[in-house]
């Protein structure tokens, strides 16, 4: 027996205020009210469906498994009389079949036909032109020694007399000239008509492969996308207020973490009675072998960050899952790619960079846009700064403070469309748009984004994407 309360449909529209906001999904109640300022797609997409069965919009727009997993958290009963969902029977496209193409004659079967046609035609001239006594033996084997290469020399021509030759002595002498004339000549047309493809450019040889490195960050390794597994906390570092850097040790010292770049992984925690999961992108990748390094913003009020990660010590042990995401870099992905981050949405944004920058072979120009509050907020400003030295033709930074100190050389306030077209690129078919920081900033940097020509981008995120969001 179900120990949720059971609602009607009535129930839940009765809360369909942004204060309070109940939703239903899949014949289950959920009341998120305090995940509305949090939600990716901004607090207007569940304030549509407040209140009503939401199982449709929510199906429509496609939600990833982390999307699944936060829902779960804000569960509070079951929908009383609710149907099964059933998706759109998509329409099946029949494609026809391609018409045959009948094959021309081979080029070699045309320059055998040249060579018969040549020789007998050549036989019976030469044949009637000794046989009027217009050609002697001295003539044709002065001739003969002058023209052609001295391996014809060996063909023997049939001794005749100086006087005119009848049209049989005629006719021997001619089978022997007009073959060596025929084979000579025949081949020099035939390399003449003989139009050149892969059978006859190259010798006969057996086709081999390649063998190129694997990419190192597309190897498996210790996460496993179904399955929460330990991992004991080594170190924890404060790199600025409420701002923690966590080091995992995988279980042996050459162990990877398997996280394709532009991924993350899921931590799940009991807190006070009730399973939390939240998402989050590593700052270490598989060139990082035996550990599993994090950098977390830990809000006080945070159910998990506040209530569990800022009090966890060296020793303790914390589930992993994954890896997870709709993004996963790969070298050519683009030719320029623009990053707009704020806070410790330049975790993601680290990951990339690092991979492209440490990668001799990839020359994708890079533009940052950090946002913060204060100096003191700027999270891997070191790291950053370093690539952005030794790599300049790759990455560019731009940093933004709403609180700036004096003398500060960089952007001051919101990333505005102007700071947009200043310090990204612009949209062009190579260029890619990515985003990761609070909902607010997000919807406003999408809006301005479309407003400078770029793409407008779906609820969920997709690598096709011109702008992608974290």
């Amino acid at each position: 027996m179900s120990l949720l309360k059971e609602y009607t449909l009535a129930d839940v529209a009765l809360h369909k205020k942004k204060t309070d906001l109940w939703i239903a999904v899949h014949g289950k109640v959920y009341d998120v009210t305090n995940y509305v300022r949090d939600h990716p797609g901004g607090a207007d997409v569940l304030c549509d469906v407040a209140g009503t069965d939401a199982t449709a919009a929510y199906e429509d727009v496609g939600h990833s498994e982390d999307a699944d997993e936060i829902l779960k958290t804000y569960l509070i009963g079951t929908l009383q009389g609710a149907h099964e969902f059933k998706r759109p029977t998509p329409v099946r496209v029949i494609q026809q079949q391609p018409q045959q193409v009948t094959e021309k004659p081979s080029t070699l079967t045309s320059g055998k036909l040249t060579m018969t046609l040549f020789s007998v035609g050549g036989l019976t001239c030469l044949a009637f032109l000794h046989s009027r006594g217009y050609l002697s033996p001295g003539k044709i084997v002065a001739w003969f020694s002058k023209n052609f290469p001295n391996w014809m020399h060996t063909i023997p021509i049939p001794k005749l007399s100086l006087g005119k030759g009848g049209f049989s002595n005629g006719f021997l002498t001619a089978a022997s000239l007009s073959t060596a004339i025929a084979v000579f000549a025949g081949s020099k047309l035939m390399k003449l008509t003989q139009i050149e493809s892969g059978f006859t450019r190259y010798p006969s040889h057996l086709k081999s492969k390649r063998l190129e490195e694997a990419d190192p960050h597309l190897i498996k390794g210790f996460l496993e996308p179904k399955d929460f597994q330990e991992l004991p906390l080594i170190t924890k570092t404060q790199l600025a207020p409420n701002v923690y850097r966590f080091t995992f040790a995988l279980p042996q010292s050459t162990d990877v973490i398997g996280l394709p770049i532009g991924q993350h992984v899921a931590i799940k925690a009991t807190i006070k009675g009730q399973s939390v999961s939240r998402s989050y992108t590593p700052t270490s990748n598989n060139l990082d072998l035996g550990v599993l390094e994090l950098v977390i913003k830990c809000y006080p009020d945070g159910l998990l960050t506040g209530q569990y990660l800022a009090n966890l010590q060296v020793g303790d042990k914390v589930l992993f899952r994954g890896p997870k995401g709709a993004m996963k870099y790969q070298k050519g992905l683009c030719k320029r790619i623009g990053m707009i981050a704020g806070g410790t949405g330049i975790t993601p944004m680290y990951q990339l960079i690092r991979a492209i920058c440490e990668d001799d072979t990839d020359i994708t120009e890079i533009s940052l846009v950090y946002a913060n509050r204060t100096e003191e907020d700027i999270l891997l400003r070191e790291e950053l700064e370093k690539f952005a030295r030794r790599y300049p033709k790759n990455l560019k930074i731009w940093y933004m403070l709403d609180q700036p100190p004096q003398k500060w050389k960089y952007g001051k306030g919101y990333v505005t469309s102007q700071v947009m077209a200043e310090r990204l690129p612009a949209p062009s078919v190579d260029t890619k748009i990515m985003l990761c920081g609070p909902p607010g900033m997000i919807n406003a940097s999408k809006k301005a984004l479309c407003s400078l020509g770029f793409q407008t981008p779906g609820s969920v995120s997709k690598m096709t994407d011109q702008i992608f969001c974290f």
